[in-house]
């Protein structure tokens, strides 16, 4: 079977060893018949990309690279013993692919694989194993588990029934050479692209009440995680997940943290009193306890400028930039829902659909109004004799919601001044639901119009997302507006 350049680009973020340049990976994208791609291409796509971390010094580093070979640890509970199984969970978080799920890796303990078992769990203790995904993940996680296939968290209103089952892996070589409760295990993974984990025990001190070179160490540990994780809230803010930031985190003082005598991540939040979990829109990070996480921030504030600037020049730009400034999906998903109601061609109709991707859109000229009304039309004719009522029927509901919501959203985006000076000032949460918000919408509508076969097979679960995202948006909705009336009356410029 021929193997595509795209397959071959993702085997290498998967598996490359060491450190590389931007030009190297254009050589590579080259070789693999990605003939047009540029230095600059690359570049970017290496900054966004998951699977790899920018350093310093212009060079790049894979997952793979950063994390093989690199110590954790962790210690089972007393009932995981006493199952004679551990639970996987999240404790080989950030090191392990996190696009697989953790009961799928491989342990290897002295050159075996150790058997997967099935245990049921207390659905109280299950989450326990689960909590650095974050509580709003945890459930669908511990579902997403094979073993409980037949599952609906729909059914049971997102709460997980009294008991659930977990794929565990079998504590029993270990228990057979003295492994007890209160050792540790330590692991490294040996194949990331392969998810397999090699693990050794580490005895606990037998001796309770005494302190040995190695309990000084490990005390010694917990303090440094806790000053990283400290100073990353201030110089990289909080990241887009949990696990993003502690992979941050880790790679970058992984010759303190990543050592034989390591604590676990885990028992690092048992201990801690100045972190802690707090909501974060919809969502929850590690942040400063007690303290509310901000949507701005020194380490975002670029964004929000370029974001602003770009607006502005979609003000200032002709009728073809203002096209190329809106993704095609955005504008193809504008017309089909407009086609799917048997509309007529009609200039009227076509210039609402340019107002509401273009809320701003009054402040071009009438020539260049008409250009891009003549670019839509030429569109929306492309897109009328492609058309099959049938095949897109499954989808003609959920893009109109998702239009009708973009509409009231963009909205916002093009009225917030997100580089006033007093933004910092204004209530953050409501600023990072809608962030939040913004960018799922944007995810959503994406899938409809450019990966169909990325969305739920039961499309019944995209319309209840959408629903949600419409009643926060509603539920922000007065505080957006309070933030921009304020935001005019300090006499900031408002972008209309």
């Amino acid at each position: 079977m021929k193997v595509s350049a795209e397959n071959m680009v993702d085997s290498f973020l998967r598996t490359f060893p060491r450190p590389f340049t931007s030009r190297e990976f254009l050589d590579f994208v080259k070789h693999v018949g990605i003939r047009s791609a540029s230095i600059e291409e690359c570049e970017d796509f290496l900054i966004q990309n998951d699977y790899v971390f920018s350093l310093n010094n212009g060079m790049f580093i894979t997952r793979c690279a950063a994390f093989s070979e690199k110590y954790f640890s962790f210690r089972p509970t007393r009932k995981e013993v006493e199952n004679k199984a551990f639970v996987v969970g999240h404790r080989c978080m950030p090191f392990a692919d996190y696009e697989v799920l953790s009961c799928h890796y491989s342990f290897i303990y002295k050159n075996h694989l150790l058997p997967k078992v099935v245990v049921e769990y207390d659905r109280h203790i299950a989450s326990e194993f689960f909590f650095l995904y974050g509580e709003e993940y945890e459930n669908q996680y511990i579902v997403s588990d094979p073993s409980n296939y037949g599952v609906d968290l729909v059914d049971t209103d997102f709460e997980l029934p009294p008991k659930i089952n977990i794929t565990s892996v079998s504590l029993e070589p270990l228990l057979k050479d003295g492994f007890c409760f209160g050792d540790r295990i330590l692991c490294k993974v040996i194949d990331w692209d392969s998810h397999q984990i090699e693990i050794f025990i580490d005895k606990a001190n037998s001796n309770p009440f005494q302190i040995n070179q190695k309990d000084i160490a490990r005390e010694n540990w917990y303090n440094e995680l806790e000053k990283d994780l400290l100073e990353s809230f201030e110089t990289i803010g909080p990241r887009k997940s949990i696990e993003e930031q502690l992979a941050i985190v880790m790679y970058n003082n992984s010759l303190q943290l990543c050592v034989p005598w390591c604590g676990s991540i885990e028992e690092f939040f048992t201990r801690t009193k100045k972190i802690d979990f707090e909501p974060y829109g919809v969502e929850s990070r590690i942040w400063f306890a007690g303290k509310e996480v901000p949507a701005f921030g020194k380490w975002n504030c670029g964004v929000f400028k370029n974001l602003k600037e770009e607006l502005k020049d979609v003000e200032n730009s002709s009728a073809e930039c203002c096209l190329e400034n809106a993704p095609d999906y955005i504008v193809d998903a504008y017309l089909k829902d407009y086609i799917a109601k048997d509309g007529p061609e009609s200039a009227d109709e076509l210039t609402q659909i340019i107002e509401k991707i273009y809320p701003n859109f009054n402040k071009i000229s009438a020539a260049e109004r008409k250009v891009m009304l003549l670019h839509l039309k030429n569109r929306h004719a492309i897109l009328c004799s492609k058309f099959n009522r049938f095949a897109e029927n499954e989808y003609t509901s959920i893009r109109h919601k998702a239009v009708e919501l973009y509409s009231d959203v963009i909205e916002i985006v093009y009225s917030l001044d997100f580089m006033g000076e007093d933004i910092c000032n204004y209530p953050q949460q409501p600023l990072v639901i809608f962030s939040q918000l913004y960018s799922h919408l944007i995810q959503i509508i994406k899938a409809i119009e450019v990966e169909p076969m990325t969305l739920p097979k039961d499309l019944a679960e995209v319309s209840m997302s959408l629903t949600g995202m419409q009643d926060n948006f509603e539920y922000i909705l007065g505080d957006l507006k309070e933030i921009i009336e304020q935001q005019k009356k300090n006499g900031f410029v408002v972008l209309k």
